[in-house]
């Protein structure tokens, strides 16, 4: 086992010492380039070429800035061995990237970094000079990594924001004035329109969202989780708002909604969407469409789909709903109660 790991330890530094040379860098910088930009091209394929090209710019830019900056490390770090200031500068960056790429949010990436801090103490404790460079570059190309990935995902959420909310070209409201009371009764005086908040739920006006949250046709007029933190947790429902004057109508909303989950496919995060047929039991209900799908975040079969109506203002509210599966019903108990809630009249 000790003569495998030091063919791998000398195989390693000769390769990144043969790549340190002077003309090495730009190489470097070329090769990830090729590498990069065809995964960026098929990773945002789902969206106008306009949007591919710049986010593909932005990541690049991004990731190459990135590279030479890891390059010049490296290279500092092969002449002057053991430089604390590299080493905690590499340190604070990675795990800024893996803070960043929400790897800490989880047990196990916790568990990772206390051991990879172990690995590395122990190795500066006993002054193994080859293996302390290995780590440090291991750390940086990770870190790039990760960073470079963020950028472009970030840019895909901004890119997507907009596609949908320039679509119809809103005049936007002031949808945050929801009225509460003390038996969570939630309503809202611009929208005419009102719910009682299930046990267990919490209500995210609309200026308490990310971008994410709010990506839509309409405009975002509220969000029922079950997490007082994470909005993505379902069950939940998104409401977006579509004034009378757009004449939104039912072939706009399934066209609307099925390209919405066409981003979520391409983005990686679901798969195996199938449509299922139910009639709902609201007699407000205008029309609904609800689809099954694999979750690939959270490794289960779930349930999404919207229902539409009309309030009292001739307005269009789509309720956005993703839930877990249950079996012979409808909808889940929380999800039940808030549609049998409803109300198109200030009754508070």
């Amino acid at each position: 086992m000790k003569q495998i790991l030091t063919k791998i330890k000398n195989h390693a530094s000769g390769f990144l010492s043969k790549f340190l040379a002077p003309k090495t860098p730009r190489n470097l910088l070329i090769l990830y380039s090729i590498i990069a930009v065809p995964f960026f091209i098929y990773h945002e394929s789902h969206l106008p070429w306009h949007y591919i090209f710049a986010l593909c710019i932005l990541s690049l830019i991004v990731g190459l800035l990135i590279t030479y900056a890891s390059l010049y490390v490296i290279h500092r770090y092969w002449a002057e061995t053991f430089h604390p200031l590299i080493e905690l500068g590499v340190v604070a960056l990675f795990i800024f990237a893996l803070w960043l790429a929400d790897v800490l949010a989880f047990e196990a990436g916790t568990v990772f970094l206390f051991l990879l801090v172990a690995v590395a103490f122990l190795i500066r404790t006993l002054q193994l000079e080859e293996y302390a460079r290995l780590l440090i570059a291991a750390c940086l190309i990770a870190s790039n990594a990760l960073i470079a990935f963020k950028a472009l995902q970030g840019a895909e959420i901004l890119s997507a924001y907009l596609l949908f909310k320039n679509k119809y070209q809103i005049e936007e409201k002031d949808l945050n004035g929801w009225k509460v009371t003390d038996n969570n009764q939630y309503w809202n005086d611009e929208l005419q329109f009102g719910f009682t908040l299930p046990e267990g739920f919490y209500f995210f006006k609309p200026e308490d969202l990310t971008m994410e949250n709010k990506t839509g046709a309409g405009q975002i007029a509220g969000l029922l989780a079950f997490s007082d933190h994470d909005a993505d947790r379902y069950p939940f429902v998104r409401i977006f708002y579509f004034p009378d004057y757009l004449g939104f109508q039912e072939n706009q909303a399934i066209s609307e909604f099925s390209e919405f989950l066409k981003i979520q496919v391409s983005k990686g995060d679901i798969e195996d969407i199938q449509e299922i047929q139910h009639k709902e039991l609201e007699p407000f209900v205008v029309t609904s469409k609800f689809w099954t799908f694999y979750d690939l975040l959270r490794p289960r079969y779930a349930k999404t789909g919207f229902i539409l109506v009309e309030t009292t203002n001739h307005d269009k509210l789509l309720l956005h709903i993703t839930e877990n599966l249950e079996k012979g019903e409808i909808h889940e108990q929380g999800i039940r109660e808030f549609l049998s809630s409803i109300r198109f009249g200030n009754r508070l």
